[in-house]
């Protein structure tokens, strides 16, 4: 038997979007369900610790507690001085030893991070989200600058894709280690189209900016998922190749004070990060998101902005996660149409009567049954699945990968199991099934098939795949009605070929503020990072249905961050509580204030001179406000957006 993924893979938990009601408040409607990969009980890469040294200790010292812990080093970031190990028996152990010893800063898992998306719903309208933002109105202004680079740190970009391909630069591949960061999901490639896909060319879509440089960033796999320690590696990356902004639609793992000291780091002081709040519909305040909260307290890194998600009603999205103090606004998120790879299927079963050529065994007692008035292959027809491995396999092969790359198999599946503990999927093979690999998913689908995908990359360039369904299952007694698998596909990248999809999630929403930030960089090119984020974040539109759900209460708004001319967004929200924190600004210039206001991440409602008074010759003289003139000690400062305490520091 193969060794499948339900070791090797590293995908976590994604959320199917049945969620109803309003957002943010009381749920109605069905609840959300929880859909598991194999595999995603990983919540850390198994036999890793990264280890963070005191800034004394020599580098002796180092080896000779790595040495007691039977610790080799994987990897280094030399920047933050921290190392990637690779440690003997479980990692709690490993990190209680190390974390005892004086020498260490703190010792960590290397977490798993995945892609904040949702699956697709074909019901929603398309291609609102430009005009809900105001972008139309914000390329009279501009439509973007070359000079301007936005790293897309996610599964990669499709780089030969017609609607992508002008704008894209070169990037790097964190996942398999190489100068080719193409993209075997989807996901970064999304993400890229919003920010980025070539406008007024006549094809597709047009992104935020119709001119800018796409920097790709591999660390994510082609199941969306990846290790913190590739993405810190990502993000200093990017932060050193010249990207002004960095797009980074994923998270789910634990704090990682790598990832931390990457985005506070020198390197990466120029450089905003723009990321999502997350789709478990909580609040990022209470149930941290990283890397989204490393913008709130404690850490209140000021390069940081968080990105909730709206739908076509301007309302919360379901899924979205909130915070007034940790999540800074919203964007449109849910079904939003936007470039996708190209595929070219090499094999099609739809599992219609009649239907013959696969090889039986165990519970796949019958190879047909009829579910939800379509014919699928099921594991055990009329009953609950069997105990143990079972498997329905084509026993000669049925297409070849050889030359290809980005390999997967897309299927229709539904499926009702034991949670975390048993699987129902696809395998693929090379040598006729001595040796195979497999993906299945573990829950409830709701009684409905789901359109899913797999990724069998590592079968690229393969002569010769045979396919199989198999059901996973454990030892015990509890069993569900198993899986029905139909339209199973074959598929591989297709070179230089257009593909568009709709699709929701933070992740959607989190590009159009960062195609909104690389515009602001277009039209105001010598903006320092604060002065960047304090043009999105004084520039929001109001909406009640954000109020006290995100720190602006607002929803973006391009136009007016760029400084076009907009139409009315209706009068600044009342005081959010909590304020922003007020720098103390008291005999500082206009401008000067203006500027420590909004590093604040404050919006500035108004900033006026009062006139001040003076005595001459015992009488009182009026005087009134000049050109550089200092702020009186009576000078209004009126604020009505931010984050923490209403106080002057």
């Amino acid at each position: 038997m193969g060794g499948g993924k339900l070791c090797a893979a590293l995908a976590v938990a994604l959320l199917a979007a049945v969620l109803a009601g309003s957002a943010g408040g009381a749920r109605t409607g069905k609840p959300a369900l929880t859909i598991v990969r194999s595999g995603a009980d990983q919540q850390y890469v198994p036999g890793q610790v990264v280890v963070g040294f005191r800034p004394n200790v020599d580098p002796v010292t180092r080896r000779l507690v790595l040495a007691n812990e039977s610790a080799k080093t994987l990897s280094s970031f030399h920047q933050i001085g921290a190392t990637v190990v690779h440690v003997q028996g479980s990692v709690e152990n490993a990190i209680a030893e190390l974390e005892s010893n004086p020498a260490v800063a703190y010792a960590e898992p290397n977490w798993i991070y995945h892609a904040d998306a949702v699956p697709n719903d074909p019901s929603y309208p398309q291609d609102y989200g430009l005009a809900k933002i105001q972008a139309p109105q914000a390329w009279d202004v501009t439509t973007g600058s070359a000079a301007v680079t936005v790293a897309v740190v996610d599964t990669g970009i499709a780089t030969d894709h017609p609607d992508l391909s002008e704008n894209v630069v070169a990037g790097y591949d964190f996942v398999q280690n190489d100068n080719d960061p193409r993209d075997f999901n989807g996901h970064g490639t999304h993400v890229a189209g919003t920010i980025g896909a070539k406008g007024n060319n006549g094809i597709g879509v047009a992104g935020v900016n119709w001119n800018v440089h796409l920097m790709p960033v591999r660390v994510l796999d082609g199941d969306g998922s990846g290790s913190s320690s590739d993405i810190t590696n990502g993000f200093l990356y990017a932060c050193t190749h010249g990207a002004r902004i960095v797009n980074a639609s994923l998270g789910g793992g634990g704090y990682y004070t790598p990832m931390k000291n990457a985005i506070a780091s020198p390197e990466c002081a120029n450089t905003l990060f723009v990321l999502a709040a997350g789709n478990n519909g909580v609040s990022d305040d209470s149930s941290p998101h990283y890397p989204c909260n490393y913008g709130a307290p404690p850490d209140n890194l000021p390069n940081v902005i968080c990105v909730a998600a709206t739908d076509q009603t301007d309302t919360l999205a379901n899924f979205s996660n909130y915070g007034v103090n940790s999540v800074d606004l919203a964007a449109p998120g849910v079904g939003v149409t936007s470039t996708w790879p190209a595929y070219d299927t090499l094999y099609a079963q739809g599992f219609e009567d009649p239907f013959s050529g696969w090889t039986l065994s165990g519970a796949f007692g019958r190879s047909l049954v009829h579910a939800n008035g379509v014919y699928s292959m099921s594991d055990s027809p009329g009953g609950n699945y069997l105990r143990g491995i079972t498997h329905a396999r084509s026993p000669a092969p049925v297409a070849s990968f050889s030359g290809r790359i980005g390999c997967q198999a897309a299927y229709n599946l539904r499926f009702d199991t034991q949670p975390l503990q048993d699987y129902s999927g696809v395998e693929l093979s090379s040598d006729g099934f001595s040796t195979y690999d497999w993906e299945g998913w573990s829950g409830s689908s709701g009684g409905s098939f789901l359109s899913l995908t797999s990724d069998f990359s590592d079968l690229d360039g393969a002569p010769s795949i045979s396919v199989g369904a198999i059901m996973h299952a454990d030892d015990d007694a509890t069993t569900g009605n198993g899986g029905f698998l139909d339209d199973l596909r074959l598929r591989c990248l297709k070179p230089s070929a257009e593909g568009y999809n709709t699709i929701s999630g933070t992740s959607m929403a989190t590009p159009h503020a960062a195609g909104v930030a690389a515009l602001v960089l277009a039209a105001h090119p010598a903006y320092s990072t604060a002065q960047l984020a304090a043009a999105i974040l004084g520039s929001t539109d109001p909406l009640p249905s954000l109020r006290g759900k995100v720190a602006t209460g607002g929803r973006l708004n391009a136009c007016r961050a760029v400084g076009g001319s907009c139409p009315a967004g209706g009068p600044p929200p009342p005081p959010l509580t909590p304020p922003c924190a007020v720098p103390n600004v008291i005999g500082k210039k206009l401008a000067t204030a203006k500027s420590r206001i909004k590093a604040r991440h404050c919006r500035l409602g108004k900033l006026s001179y009062v006139k001040s008074t003076r005595k001459q010759k015992g009488k009182v003289v009026k005087e009134s406000p000049k050109a550089g003139k200092r702020l009186g000690s009576n000078a209004k400062v009126n604020l009505w957006f931010g984050k923490g305490p209403a106080k002057h520091k």
